[in-house]
């Protein structure tokens, strides 16, 4: 019986010798029973002991498929790599090779409506060093719980003075980079106190179009038009359980001058706008982790692990860390957003079928309250991430890699999305808890961004308004040296529109939570005005007097009329 299969393979490889074919009856009769190859193989294991080293790499192919798909087939000789990567050739490993590419394109012009013209129509080109330097910071996990930051207030304290400044920013995210910027662009000396190196790892990838006016007053617009991200000219919203859905083009909305944004990955990103900073004089500590700070009548003085540091204000932009905030004890949680978010970047993801560079976002179940969000990179990667309530997922009693799939599974709109999705990294899990503080300012201290107000990320409003509040704080603080008061008093006119803006935004998600809005959203294409009002919002022009949508929301008939809410915005 063992004869015949012999004669068989010998003849499959008639145009070689026919002693060739049998020495070598495991590299193509793959498919054959392993049995009888495995025989004549074993007669001779030291002919070729070459093959043998093939198992390593064959590891860490496993490891990363994208990076290199075609040296794959070498899993083949190695027989503990086929049985446990068995699944692997059935996902077409050389599909990551080629993701959605964004059109190439020559560097736009600094003119910023011709840039906007230009990357629209065409795309922009990926930077290999950018893309690398996501991939490298995707390894970084955030801090999961508020005591992370806070840790450091046990370290040994630093000695001697740092130097004194105008400003002292604590934080360098998009907020602390872009306040300094406008700072220096005003002529004040400033420092920027960074607790991590950069690149790290953070979530909130998509941008909003009203974000561009401010980069382009900083000065740094130019930079990030030459990196080729992905330019964002829409949002798509699904309802999972009709599928029926809706594409805000920024174009449309009312008004007309802010038609694109991008989707960045955080890491290179953050590093850009922190850079530019220090390009334009701000001094960086970094890392350098805030212990604590004092106020007195003259100047405000910030202790830091490396020493103390003097200036005229603190300006507090550690995002949901809270540096002031947690100190204080004024950290407010909404009593309607207490939501988790499990996320990581995949591959292989299928995108945006109207622009595959507009995000998505999927709402699912109101028992769940829940979303998803889908945010594509010019790498190829894209960010997806699921927003659920807090109390629901510690119910299900699940991982945040089970909670994910399962929740992904039981998605009419993302199932098939991420039917062949390979991730690039661990599912991780953040607690997104909407808050706001009770103080936004005081004397000779300003909270910026996140630091003072943290609303749900559906609408990718986060970097927005961090970087909404820097412009408002730069204001509020060349008043402030004009008139060399820094007062409390002083600052009330930043802190109320910080109020305004972010409760416009309140009012927005918890209609799109807790009412029947996002059903008008997705059928708002017959009538022109409501969905060019919802997207203005979508894009960020939360102060617009001529939205009639913004009075509606926040009016005594919109979400604001609920008193515990009304409370707690103040």
């Amino acid at each position: 019986m063992a004869r015949k299969p012999a004669r068989k393979a010998s003849k499959k490889p008639a145009r070689k010798p026919a002693k060739k074919a049998s020495k070598k009856p495991a590299a193509k009769p793959a498919k054959q029973p392993a049995r009888k190859p495995a025989k004549k193989a074993s007669k001779k294991p030291a002919a070729k002991p070459a093959k043998q080293p093939a198992r390593k790499p064959a590891k860490k192919a496993s490891k990363k498929p994208a990076a290199k798909p075609a040296k794959q087939p070498a899993r083949k000789p190695a027989k503990k790599a086929t049985q446990k990567a068995a699944p692997k050739p059935s996902a077409k490993p050389a599909t990551p090779a080629k993701p959605i590419p964004p059109k190439p394109a020559s560097q736009p012009p600094m003119n910023e409506a011709a840039a906007a013209r230009e990357l629209i129509a065409e795309g922009p080109k990926p930077d290999h060093a950018m893309v690398a330097a996501a991939r490298s910071a995707l390894s970084v996990t955030p801090p999961q719980k508020l005591g992370d930051y806070q840790r450091d207030a046990a370290s040994v304290q630093g000695e001697g003075n740092l130097g004194r400044f105008d400003v002292i920013i604590v934080g360098g995210g998009p907020g602390g980079s872009t306040l300094a910027a406008l700072l220096r662009k005003q002529g004040r000396t400033v420092c920027v106190v960074e607790r991590q190196a950069f690149p790290r790892f953070r979530i909130g990838e998509s941008l909003l179009p009203f974000s561009m006016d401010i980069w382009k007053k900083s000065g740094v617009l130019p930079k990030i038009h030459e990196q080729g991200y992905l330019v964002k000219r829409g949002a798509r919203f699904v309802l999972d359980e009709t599928l029926e859905e809706e594409c805000f083009w920024f174009k449309n909305g009312l008004d007309k001058d802010h038609p694109y944004a991008f989707q960045v990955q955080r890491g290179p990103f953050d590093k850009l706008l922190l850079d530019h900073a220090r390009e334009l004089g701000a001094e960086v500590f970094q890392p350098c982790s805030a212990t604590g700070w004092r106020i007195t009548p003259d100047k405000a003085v910030l202790i830091t692990d490396r020493g103390e540091i003097e200036g005229d204000v603190i300006c507090d932009v550690t995002g949901r860390w809270t540096f002031m905030s947690a100190r204080q004890n004024q950290r407010r949680v909404h009593p309607q957003h207490r939501k988790i978010t499990c996320f990581a970047h995949f591959n292989n993801v299928v995108r945006c079928e109207q622009d595959p560079n507009n995000i998505i976002i999927a709402r699912f179940g109101e028992p769940k309250k829940g979303w998803f969000w889908l945010i594509p990179f010019a790498d190829g990667t894209t960010s997806v991430g699921v927003v659920a309530d807090a109390e629901y997922y510690r119910d299900s009693g699940k991982t945040p890699h089970d909670f994910f799939w399962e929740s992904v599974r039981a998605s009419r709109s993302m199932a098939p999305r991420m039917e062949n999705a390979k991730a690039c990294c661990d599912v991780l899990l953040e607690s997104d808890f909407s808050f706001i503080s009770d103080r936004h300012v005081g004397d000779r201290w300003i909270k910026v961004g996140d630091s003072g107000v943290f609303v749900d990320p559906v609408f990718s409003s986060g970097v927005f308004l961090s970087t909404k509040a820097a412009d408002l704080a730069a204001g509020a603080l060349e008043q402030a040296f004009a008139r060399r008061d820094f007062s409390e008093a002083a600052f009330a006119g930043y802190e109320k529109l910080i109020r305004q803006g972010t409760g416009v935004f309140w009012a927005f998600i918890d209609a799109f939570y807790n009412r029947d809005f996002l059903k008008q959203m997705v059928t708002s294409n017959r009538r022109p005005l409501l969905q060019s009002s919802i997207t203005s919002l979508l894009a960020g022009d939360i102060f617009n007097e001529n939205n009639a949508l913004i009075p509606y929301l926040t009016g005594k008939e919109g979400t604001l009329a609920d008193p515990e809410v009304q409370a707690l915005l103040g």
